[in-house]
């Protein structure tokens, strides 16, 4: 018994329409997000939180390296609780610096990837 194909089938068609019916939601909430100017304020407030936040992991780094540099003089005596708590009191100075004004890298970072948000008033 021998079987022949009436139509020859193309892989590379039905691979194409498979990948379009794919990409077509993304498509529409792509077009989405470009139109909606409510969700241009929350990514603008969103992307200056975001800053906030790694200008506070960046001070957060900065006052652990410079207390990595501070020589023990042996007086008070390093220990696991000394250490947990300069860590933690390092994070919270960094948080309240964060929420503040800041260094000014937040603020730096905002106004260069805010250029990308069009904000209509």
């Amino acid at each position: 018994m021998r079987i022949t194909p009436t139509t020859p089938i193309d892989l590379n068609q039905i691979n194409m329409k498979k990948a379009e019916s794919q990409t077509e939601p993304f498509k529409s909430m792509l077009a989405k997000a470009q139109d909606d100017t409510k969700d241009k304020k929350q990514d603008a407030q969103k992307l200056m939180q975001a800053c906030k936040d790694l200008e506070s992991v960046f001070v957060n780094m900065m006052f652990k390296n410079m207390r990595a540099t501070v020589l023990s003089d042996g007086f008070i005596e390093k220990s696991f609780g000394r250490e947990t708590f300069e860590g933690m009191l390092d994070e919270e100075i960094a948080k309240t610096i964060g929420k503040g004004q800041g260094v000014g890298l937040a603020q730096q970072m905002y106004k260069q990837l805010s250029r990308n948000i069009k904000i209509e008033d």
